[in-house]
């Protein structure tokens, strides 16, 4: 495949999982986001990690931790108790041999980025793509091998007791509101 249409390829492949409609709660795994037709940022990534490796482009996981509600949602009284928390999010560095390493971020699909929430649309494929949430502090590269156990650690270092409880309340809530734009 010629450069030009090997980052084309790339691009489709970007925009095909990213089409797929962001669901909470599901499998992190490609197999799922693949059988559903939608996905978390987990299994978005993992399925467009696949599509990657099958046409030689090479991608890492990547974590950064963010605020856990979007600014679309901070005046909501219903998920006031989740405006401390943090969340481990899951992207990609994508190595390209014609812009080195980019970080993609495929999470929130178009409807909910032209509805405010930070994404890339019409990314051109040698540019970092914009993240799904604010990060604050460094982000960690890590293994596809112990890629779960390695996210389980960081929430861990994150969340006091009952914590990891209202992440996940709050997750379903703002997830059930993304229904209603699309």
């Amino acid at each position: 495949m010629s450069p030009n249409a090997l980052r084309s390829r790339v691009v489709e492949l970007v925009q095909e999982v990213q089409r797929l409609p962001y669901v909470w709660p599901a499998s992190p795994d490609a197999a799922s986001a693949r059988t559903a037709g939608s996905g978390t940022c987990a299994s978005k990534h993992a399925l467009l990690a696949e599509g990657l490796d099958a046409i030689g482009i090479q991608s890492h996981p990547l974590f950064v931790v963010g605020r856990l509600i979007p600014d679309r949602f901070a005046e909501d009284e219903d998920l006031r108790d989740g405006l401390s928390l943090l969340e481990v999010h899951e992207c990609l560095t994508v190595t390209t041999p014609w812009a080195g390493p980019l970080r993609v971020d495929v999470t929130w699909d178009p409807a909910l980025v032209r509805w405010g929430l930070p994404g890339t649309l019409d990314w051109d494929g040698a540019s970092d793509m914009s993240l799904a949430l604010d990060a604050i502090g460094p982000g960690w590269a890590v293994s596809r091998d112990g890629l779960r156990d390695a996210k389980e650690s960081l929430r861990s270092r994150l969340y006091a007791p009952g914590q990891r409880d209202v992440r996940d309340r709050v997750l379903r809530d703002i997830a059930a509101r993304f229904a209603l734009v699309r």
